[in-house]
């Protein structure tokens, strides 16, 4: 099925919604559902974990009409199936069509082939740093829907390797639903990725989520990033790490 057809079912999905509510209110709580139900399998925290919940559970309560609901998977089901077709960036054209983004902000969209011309222009050598060290990772402090990670990711796949066991990612994104999107792209394309919703620019950090494909691959490597992080830099206890600050977007981190 073709990417445009997945999209125009979508967008349809959703106009069979609760006509009370408009699409995008739709559309935001379908990222934030997603958002919840896979952040909560990867916290090691149980009071984040109830509160995920609990917001997933709010969102389920605003709509009388439980049969929206259940056509909730059914938008999972063909943004993985875009996901995994590769060459877009789904949830972000999703938006940028329904009107979402915050334009006053400085959201905009940024097409797919030009996202990644940008990806192989900055992504160096990658067989041999896969050679090398077993993995690379990728550092993006203003990473919108993900849409340049993605790209990375369909590179890597183009040169013949799985990027669930060999690149791993740490994203932040400013806009609050736009952290939604991005960590559930980044969930479905089957990315190990540490998610922030924060401001690289005053370091400030708000929340932050792993991707369930962090879990096997740090497993497989016994860590999950190169030398992002600088070893003075404060850790969690509940797993979470602070952004990486002074980025380019999508940088390399070598070891």
């Amino acid at each position: 099925m073709s990417i445009l057809t997945l999209k125009k079912d979508f967008i349809s999905t959703l106009e069979q919604m609760d006509r009370s509510k408009h699409r995008q209110e739709h559309f935001r709580n379908f990222c934030k559902m997603a958002y919840c139900a896979h952040a909560k399998t990867t916290t090691q925290n149980e009071e984040r974990a109830d509160k995920l919940e609990d917001q997933y559970m709010s969102i389920v309560g605003t709509y009388k009409n439980k049969d929206d609901v259940r056509l909730m998977p059914k938008l999972a089901h063909l943004t993985i199936q875009a996901l995994h077709e590769k060459g877009c960036d789904f949830l972000g054209e999703i938006a940028a069509e329904l009107g979402t983004l915050d334009k006053k902000n400085g959201q905009f969209f940024t097409p797919y082939d030009v996202s990644k011309l940008m990806a192989l222009i900055t992504l160096p050598d990658i067989e041999s740093l896969i050679k090398d060290d077993g993995f690379f990772t990728l550092n993006d402090p203003a990473a919108g829907a993900g849409c340049m990670v993605l790209c990375a990711a369909d590179i890597v796949q183009e040169k013949g390797f799985e990027p669930m066991d060999c690149m791993s990612v740490q994203v932040t994104e400013l806009n609050k639903s736009t952290y939604y999107m991005l960590f559930v792209q980044l969930t479905w394309r089957g990315i190990a990725a540490q998610v922030i919703h924060g401001n690289s620019l005053t370091l400030e950090t708000f929340e932050s989520a792993y991707t369930p494909a962090a879990i096997p691959f740090l497993e497989k490597h016994g860590r999950m990033f190169k030398e992002v992080l600088k070893a003075e830099t404060p850790v969690r206890a509940d797993f979470e790490v602070m952004p990486m600050i002074g980025a380019n977007q999508l940088d390399l981190f070598k070891s």
